[in-house]
């Protein structure tokens, strides 16, 4: 699986949070099929089993809907070296050195942040990209009051030369004020997977990713 350590960073991340449903899965597809090409599979309700049954089955269905796509996985260090793919964790789950252990040099490893002084901490060192979230308000954290703009920014300069991504109320139209805040791209969940329209949606982020590239 290609890796973003060997290809220049997509500057779109698809989290498809609740993958394991069939319904949910057909979303991802339908958004690789616009152009995403890094997808990340995250579902915090399913069990180990039924989790790594529906990230290989995926997995599988990326790659063979479109050359070069990223997958990563959250949380889930050892389905994410079951597929040879990247892996995402955050102050909860396993820590970057850990993952780094079991994955070795060459993966795709990234971390959750909330918080300025995350992009300075040890648990951090080795990181290959940042989720930093809320930005802006979102329905998939109702009770997380958002970060706003400049404390993107900020954590941008500090992370810098790590490349960070936007999470969390993002829309086609919050595109360049997030690049203009130093972010490398933006992940993007409600905005693709929640919509009727998946393909449409998720051209609509690529147009606006690349007018402010």
């Amino acid at each position: 699986m290609p890796l973003m350590g060997a290809l220049p960073y997509p500057r779109l991340a698809l989290i498809a949070d609740g993958f394991t449903s069939d319904a949910r899965a057909d979303r991802a597809i339908e958004a690789v099929r616009a152009g995403v090409r890094w997808v990340h599979l995250r579902d915090h309700e399913a069990g180990p089993e039924a989790f790594a049954t529906a990230a290989h089955t995926l997995a599988d269905r990326l790659r063979a809907a479109a050359d070069g796509v990223t997958v990563t996985v959250n949380s889930r260090v050892d389905v994410a070296e079951a597929l040879g793919g990247g892996a995402h964790v955050g102050w909860r789950g396993p820590s970057v050195e850990k993952t780094r252990e079991l994955l070795g040099a060459g993966a795709l490893i990234g971390y959750s942040a909330h918080e300025h002084v995350e992009a300075e901490g040890g648990r951090t060192q080795g990181v290959d990209y940042y989720f930093f979230s809320p930005v802006f308000p979102t329905s998939s954290k109702p009770d997380q009051p958002p970060a706003g703009v400049g404390p993107l920014r900020a954590f941008c300069r500090a992370a810098a030369p790590v490349p960070v991504f936007a999470l969390g109320g993002i829309t086609p139209e919050r595109v360049s004020v997030c690049r203009a805040a130093g972010a490398r791209g933006v992940a993007v969940l409600s905005g693709i997977m929640n919509v009727d329209t998946p393909r449409a949606a998720a051209r609509a982020y690529l147009r606006a990713l690349a007018e402010h590239a």
